[in-house]
């Protein structure tokens, strides 16, 4: 009797767990109560990244010109958090979610899964579809919406409202001295959980949340901006801000190659849906500084596809035709958008014309803490994690509240990793503009679709991130993650370029 030898050798068994460990990590992306999933995800990543260099005995190590300024960049952090003016107080998880995010950056490049990396880009796009019709979802039914504390109220005045029958005027100067003047006309409704209350105030186009902790009620203004799978409108508006650019370079790739194809056009209506879905969330996030990101991301990739059709058609009329009825379709849709949307929508709209100073807030009074605390601590920075802490003892006694960052991803990086590290980063960037441009010289070859996506994408990506970056510090945790991971795919599409085709499974 002969025995066939297993082609699922140990090697096989490691590439198949980072493929698994990817589809994962992008799967539960856009969730935040799906976080024990993603870290599950980068977990069977890694193992099988350490699991086959044990098995295969050699690193393998992929060079890029972003080591350097990476390990550069990597040295001054732990250092500005080693160095830091209040050594006690410097968190160095903060180090610890800049390297794991890096680690995922290099995670990707190093996957050698091939063509099968497409399927992660299908799982991603699939997943990020999903995320954004639960949040239509949820806004539909009143929930997923961010809620802003606005202080307590006494235990007493529980079982009023239980009986939902009306305030008393001693609850009606409770709520007013925490800022919720309550018209008349104002009730009070038993949520679908236990211990939880609605107060709706329609005459003041307010509605509230009451829930019971142990010593008090909890009140807080329910808002109409969307939270969707996150934790935060912000968060939300961060992770759409880097990933609707990118998701719209496949769909605008999707019309040039794929519509040829078998299926060609379901995959364009695919991708026209998911753009559609997520642009409606961003929307509704009302986070302005992404609305500008993503549009000035838009634009500019617009105006380089315009350019780059005048380049290469002998035939002007052709092109004026097509920009002609391009122009028609979005100034149609766009004016239909705005006649469309929610009244809460075009108000937070209209500030960002009408009061640029107010829809800066406070920034430029962080900003300018942020620039003092440059000079102050120019090399060594104050520490990852530390600017609250040190900008509290910095601020101006006026000053109404201490943000947990700069609002602003370069005096950020300044301000805890100390000006070098801006440097170093400002660097990669470079480097980053260098890489995507690299891709368009291939997109003529074999593999066109994935290569346009990424190269379209990943401009638009990377204009967004840095075009929303000047107005918030966008990293955190999820959106930081696929910042890095949006880079390595950026990579992984150049370095393994030979491996990807035009075929979409």
């Amino acid at each position: 009797m002969k025995h066939h030898k297993s082609n699922f050798t140990p090697t096989k068994f490691s590439d198949t767990t980072i493929y698994i460990g990817f589809l994962i990590f992008v799967l539960s992306l856009p969730y935040d109560n799906l976080t024990l999933f993603l870290n599950i995800g980068m977990a069977l990543v890694l193992i099988g990244w350490v699991g086959r260099i044990v098995v295969e005995r050699k690193l393998g190590w992929q060079r890029t010109p972003l080591d350097i300024p990476i390990l550069l960049f990597l040295v001054f952090a732990l250092s500005a958090s080693l160095l830091a003016p209040h050594r006690s107080t410097t968190s160095f998880g903060y180090f610890w979610k800049l390297l794991r995010a890096i680690l995922l950056f290099y995670a990707v490049i190093h996957s050698r899964m091939g063509s099968r990396w497409k399927h992660i880009l299908i799982a991603f796009f699939v997943s990020a579809g999903i995320s954004s019709m639960l949040g239509i979802w949820f806004y539909i039914n009143g929930t997923g919406l961010t809620h802003s504390f606005m202080g307590q109220v006494g235990l007493e005045y529980q079982s009023e409202l239980t009986a939902g029958d009306g305030f008393s005027d001693g609850l009606r100067t409770e709520l007013r001295q925490i800022n919720i003047p309550l018209s008349q006309s104002a009730s009070i409704s038993q949520s679908s959980k236990t211990d939880e209350w609605r107060i709706d105030d329609s005459v003041r186009n307010r509605r509230y949340l009451v829930d019971k902790d142990e010593s008090h009620l909890n009140v807080y203004m329910i808002e109409q901006r969307l939270v969707g799978t996150f934790k935060a409108p912000n968060y939300l508006g961060a992770y759409l801000a880097l990933s609707l650019p990118f998701v719209i370079g496949f769909f605008v790739a999707s019309w040039q190659s794929p519509r040829k194809q078998k299926h060609g056009i379901w995959i364009i209506f695919a991708f026209g849906a998911v753009v559609v879905l997520m642009a409606v969330n961003l929307a509704l996030t009302l986070t302005r500084g992404a609305w500008v990101g993503v549009a000035v991301a838009i634009l500019g990739v617009s105006l380089y596809l315009v350019v780059s059709s005048f380049s290469k058609l002998k035939s002007v009329g052709g092109l004026l035709k097509r920009v002609l009825i391009g122009v028609i379709l979005i100034t149609t849709v766009l004016g239909a958008s705005v006649h469309l949307m929610p009244q809460h929508i075009k108000t937070r709209f209209d500030t960002m014309i009408e009061r640029p100073a107010g829809f800066m807030g406070e920034r430029p009074q962080w900003w300018r803490i942020s620039l003092e605390l440059m000079q102050k601590y120019p090399i060594t920075g104050v520490g990852m994690g530390r600017f609250r802490h040190e900008a509290k003892l910095n601020a101006p006694p006026d000053l109404h509240d201490v943000p947990f960052h700069a609002h602003n991803i370069y005096l950020h990086i300044a301000v805890e990793q100390g000006i070098l590290s801006l440097l170093l980063f400002l660097w990669m960037v470079g480097l980053f503009w260098k890489q995507i441009w690299g891709i368009r010289s291939n997109t003529e070859n074999a593999g066109y679709f994935w290569r346009m996506g990424a190269f379209i994408g990943g401009s638009g990506f990377l204009i967004s991130t840095l075009v929303y970056g000047t107005a918030d510090y966008i990293f955190h945790h999820r959106s930081f993650l696929l910042f890095w991971f949006i880079i390595g795919t950026i990579y992984y599409t150049q370095i393994h370029k030979d491996v990807i085709d035009e075929n979409i499974p």
